[in-house]
């Protein structure tokens, strides 16, 4: 077998694993809704008094019911947040706290929530229609 061969045999597989890996990440983003009322990004912000940007999210639901939804940051920061009957429990350990600091309180449709100085506002929607 030549060097070239070996090549674009290397090159072939390493663009199969990132494609199956893109696939992977395409399956745990925010759903598609015939109505489209499921947002692309939610309101966050990783420091006390500063302004809402927009983060990505995941939605997972565990074998009980409770549902998560892991926030990530434009700077790759993640942090998950967790539910269970509509009500926002705690969230993740991470770096910037322990995830049980937390107000939260539902506006218009929205939770408001603050854990560790950290705020995320999470559409109901997410949570009561999974």
């Amino acid at each position: 077998m030549k060097k070239w061969q070996v090549l674009v045999g290397i090159t072939a597989g390493s663009l199969l694993a990132a494609a199956e890996s893109y696939a992977e990440q395409q399956d745990t983003s925010p759903r598609h809704s015939a109505d489209n009322a499921v947002p692309r990004s939610i309101g966050c912000s990783q420091g006390s008094g500063a302004a809402l940007h927009q983060c990505s999210y995941r939605v997972k639901q565990d074998e009980k019911g409770r549902i998560s939804v892991t926030v990530i940051f434009a700077n790759g920061f993640e942090r998950a947040l967790f539910f269970n009957n509509g009500e926002f429990l705690k969230a993740s350990v991470t770096m910037s706290g322990v995830g049980t600091d937390t107000e939260w309180s539902v506006v218009d449709g929205t939770y408001r929530i603050r854990v560790d100085g950290q705020r995320y506002n999470v559409p109901v929607s997410l949570i009561v229609e999974y």
